[in-house]
């Protein structure tokens, strides 16, 4: 599980990992907001406690309501009108949405000023597999906690594709990873698949660094800025853009 901050923000971005993984991420920050204890979260306190049981009164959970697939922009404003109330009996009053990617625009509009400059005992949580759903304005307001990737049995054929991308990065001219590029564009990846490519293609550049330091360099580069700008969803075209810009522009 990645580290919690050592220093508390007031509204974290919570991306990355399995929904499972993103929760139990936010469950520790929450207690670490919460705790009474010398090292927090130390999970024995009653609040960390009150936390794990989900019975903790000063944390509210907003999700799309009963049979609709959006948090509306009346929850939004019911959630900023609460946050002026102070918390029943901890520190802090904690938010946490999820998943964020629901909220719809008026919604996520509606809840600017509070990100930004809430009461100083307010902490807000945005949890989401798809940040790139969110408006910049929004994620501008939050520090992003990217958790690592969810890990999965290897596929022996997505390793054979990474390792052939590798190598055509490693070893192509400029002429031939622009083809490679274009016919890889063409099998319609979603983005959870290019990106898990790239993660494997990165993996098998690195190998050859003792070999050919300076064209590995610049391709495990390449491949790890076209992962993260990647988590935004902009598209496989875009992306496999950014990488052939990265290695011939």
């Amino acid at each position: 599980m990645k580290e919690l901050p050592e220093t508390l923000s007031h509204a974290y971005l919570i991306t990355g990992g399995s929904g499972e993984g993103r929760s139990a991420y936010a469950r520790r920050l929450t207690q670490a907001y919460l705790c009474q204890g010398e090292r927090p979260p130390c999970g024995q306190c009653l609040p960390c406690r009150k936390v794990a049981a989900g019975i903790h009164p000063d944390i509210s959970l907003i999700a799309p309501a009963e049979g609709k697939r959006e948090i509306s922009v009346d929850q939004a404003r019911s959630l900023r009108a609460d946050a002026y109330v102070r918390p029943n009996e901890g520190r802090r009053k904690i938010y946490l949405i999820d998943p964020a990617d629901s909220m719809n625009p008026a919604a996520q509009n509606a809840l600017l000023k509070v990100l930004e400059e809430g009461p100083p005992y307010t902490a807000f949580l945005l949890l989401t597999g798809h940040p790139g759903k969110l408006l910049d304005t929004v994620r501008s307001r939050c520090e992003h906690l990217a958790l690592p990737p969810q890990e999965e049995p290897a596929d022996p054929q997505q390793l054979e594709k990474g390792a052939n991308l590798a190598r055509l990065l490693l070893e192509g001219d400029e002429l031939a990873v622009a083809e490679g590029l274009a016919a890889l564009e063409q099998e319609k990846l979603k983005s959870g698949q290019l990106m898990d490519l790239l993660a494997v293609a990165e993996e098998q550049a690195a190998h050859a660094l003792v070999q050919n330091p300076r064209r590995a360099s610049a391709v495990v580069r390449a491949l790890k800025t076209c992962r993260e700008n990647g988590v935004y969803n902009p598209g496989t075209g875009h992306v496999l853009g950014w990488l052939a810009a990265r290695l011939f522009g």
